[in-house]
Order: C-alpha cells, then structure tokens, then sequence
C-alpha cells in the first residue's frame, strides 16, 4: 500500500436528509457500489449540506490553516485505514492528501479531503470494509465525477474536532484522479494558479461565513485555473444528479 506524502480540490460538507437510508454495515454499502441502479437513486437521496459538522464549527473560514498539522492528520488516517487491509489488496491501492488543504498556505475550511485511488473502478470490498470501521459514513456518488465515490467522517477529538473528513475513491489514473492531482499539484507549484484560486475562495468566503457552503463551493470553482483543469480531464461540475447512468 502507498501513503503518499504528496499533498488536489473539491467537497462539500454533507447533511443527510434521510439519515434510516444510509448504509449501516459495510456489507450494505458494498451493495449500493456494485449495484448501480440503487447507487444512483441513494446519492439521489442523500445531497445536502453539513453532515456530521458541529454547530460552532459551520462556516468558518480560516486564512492560515495548519497545513503541515492536517496533512499529517491526514496520512495518520489513511496508515489506519490500510493497516486494516490485507497486504495482497493495500498494495493496490494509494492514499493521498487532496483538496484545499493539501495546498500549502491556501485558505479555507478545516475539512481535510484525502482520495484513496484503487486498480479497479469499484474499489475492493476490504477497503469498504475498512473505511466503515474506521468510522466513515458512505454517501455516495461524489459531485465531482459519476466514479468519484464518497465516504464522510466525523472527527471527534484532537486539534480537527467537530470538523470533518472526506475520502474520494476512485481509480487510479481516471478522469476524477488526475483532476484531483492536478488541481492539488499545480496550485501547489504555480504561484499564478495558487493566486488564482485563493483569490477565488477569499472572494467567496463571505457566503461560506453566513452559512451558504454550497454558493460558497460554486462560487469558487469558478476559478479559471480549476476550469482548466476539468476541461482537460473532462470534468463538468456539477454532475446532473438526475441524469446519472
């Protein structure tokens, strides 16, 4: 298995609406991955806002988050999460930081994303296994890319309590895998695309403040740099949730 030390892009906080649908055991979200008709018409079900966030910790925006305290954060949970998977099956699988957090010195929400990418699209049911005893929820089909599944955790103790913790899971090299890299990679390493998208996201941050964390979302991907990067790797936020096949 590979924990990548590497540092991407994309959330939303999540609020269940219908919180009996979600799947309690992961035998049950197993069966949701590897059925799509019931994936499509679960995520259908489960598109909100702030799932798991504690109320004094909705909407805050901080300009010089801890970058090297998440990250570590970050690849502690996914040594955790592999360390559970037999070796024949983690060697298939890498672990990496994305998001705004994986971006050295880019402002924004304390949720730390990290991306666990798999040989096959649907991942191994060891890794299902493993994400639902760590403690994560499974959502569903992310917004990013109709292969980009998501799995939620809320954190409840150290320096990130009452926040949380998105894992993206898709395969290797697809479409939403190198968004994710590249997003995270070039912000990193270009000051103009780093400039770019923090301009877009402190411009935006008043309606993440005032609680509108999906106009808050919208509202900086518009940032011509992560434009860009989509188009390349055929990326078209957000997906039509209705139209999935």
């Amino acid at each position: 298995a590979v924990v990548s030390t590497q540092s991407g892009h994309y959330g939303r906080g999540i609020q269940i609406l219908f919180e009996g649908t979600m799947p309690a055991t992961a035998s049950e979200a197993w069966e949701y991955i590897n059925d799509r008709k019931k994936l499509i018409e679960y995520t259908q079900v489960t598109s909100a806002e702030s799932f798991g966030i504690a109320p004094e910790k909705l909407g805050i925006f901080e300009m010089n988050l801890p970058y090297d305290d998440i990250h570590a954060f970050v690849l502690d949970m996914g040594k955790t999460i592999l360390d559970k998977i037999p070796e024949d099956v983690a060697s298939g699988l890498v672990w990496e930081h994305v998001g705004s957090t994986s971006i050295p010195g880019m402002p924004g929400a304390w949720h730390p994303d990290a991306a666990c990418f798999t040989k096959e699209r649907n991942p191994p049911k060891e890794l299902v296994t493993a994400l639902i005893d760590t403690g994560f929820k499974f959502i569903g089909i992310g917004r990013l890319h109709k292969y980009d599944l998501w799995f939620v955790k809320p954190i409840t103790e150290g320096f990130l309590k009452g926040f949380i913790m998105k894992v993206h899971v898709n395969q290797w090299d697809s479409d939403p895998c190198k968004c994710l890299r590249e997003s995270r990679d070039r912000c990193t390493n270009d000051k103009e695309a780093f400039e770019s998208y923090k301009n877009s996201k402190v411009e935006a941050a008043a309606m993440f403040k005032a609680g509108n964390a999906k106009g808050y979302k919208v509202a900086k991907g518009k940032c011509a740099i992560l434009l860009e990067i989509q188009a390349k790797h055929n990326i078209v936020m957000p997906i039509d949730l209705a139209n999935l096949d």
